[in-house]
């Protein structure tokens, strides 16, 4: 019939049919991962700046040496004072024994000087220059004061010592009591014993005055040494404390 619309065909319909391809969406799944929490340090503060205070820089303290004078050391009298006390022991023997030779011409009517040859002459002279040299090592610087006390102290180590040792040389260990005492009794009496200690107290004395003379000087001379040093130290002392001053 006219009056009918013409149906179109099937090929036209496909002709004019738009091809839809459907879409695959494909969703991806994502690993759950932990949120991590992150601690961000503020930034620091600045501290205010101090401004030091200016110092005026010091100059190092000098290092002044100044040699000290050594101390001057006492002199003693005892070396030369042993000396003269020996020399006055031999003084000793050459009075004693021209003394006794005097008292044997008294005596006998003969000058003779034959008992040097005898041990018991020198019992005197050995003690007299042990006592001797004893004191003087005693009394070093002392006055004469000393010497003249001293030698009282020298006779009677004379005397006494003598007595002792001319006892021992007569054999007295090998006597009796009785014996021994009436040996002892002489000898106390001996004339040349009693002479000894007499020349011996008087030689002590008079050389003693000698050695006590070098004692006063040795004594000044020590106190003239004593005053330079303390000088010297004071000069020492005052370079040194303008040297330190001068330094600052």
């Amino acid at each position: 019939m006219s009056g009918d619309k013409p149906t179109p065909s099937t090929d036209d319909n496909i002709e004019d049919a738009v091809i839809v391809e459907e879409e695959r969406v494909v969703v991806e799944e994502t690993p759950y991962v932990e949120p991590v929490t992150v601690h961000v340090d503020p930034e620091p503060t600045p501290e205010p700046v101090v401004e030091e205070p200016y110092v005026e820089p010091v100059a190092p303290a000098q290092v002044v040496y100044v040699q000290t004078p050594p101390e001057p050391k006492k002199r003693g009298n005892r070396g030369i004072g042993a000396l003269i006390a020996v020399g006055a022991g031999v003084v000793f023997a050459g009075l004693l024994a021209l003394a006794t030779a005097i008292v044997g011409y008294a005596v006998t009517g003969a000058f003779s000087f034959g008992f040097l040859a005898s041990v018991e002459f020198y019992f005197p002279v050995l003690w007299f220059v042990i006592a001797f040299v004893l004191l003087v090592l005693i009394a070093n610087r002392a006055n004469w004061w000393a010497y003249i006390f001293g030698s009282i102290l020298v006779a009677l180590v004379v005397y006494f010592g003598t007595i002792g040792l001319g006892v021992l040389n007569a054999g007295i260990i090998q006597l009796t009591p009785e014996e021994a005492g009436v040996l002892y009794a002489q000898q106390l009496g001996n004339p040349f014993i009693i002479l000894a200690t007499l020349l011996a107290r008087e030689a002590s004395l008079w050389f003693g005055s000698l050695i006590a003379r070098r004692g006063r000087s040795v004594k000044a001379r020590n106190a003239q040494a004593r005053e330079e040093y303390q000088r010297t130290l004071a000069e020492k002392r005052a370079e040194r404390e303008a040297a330190a001053a001068g330094g600052y």
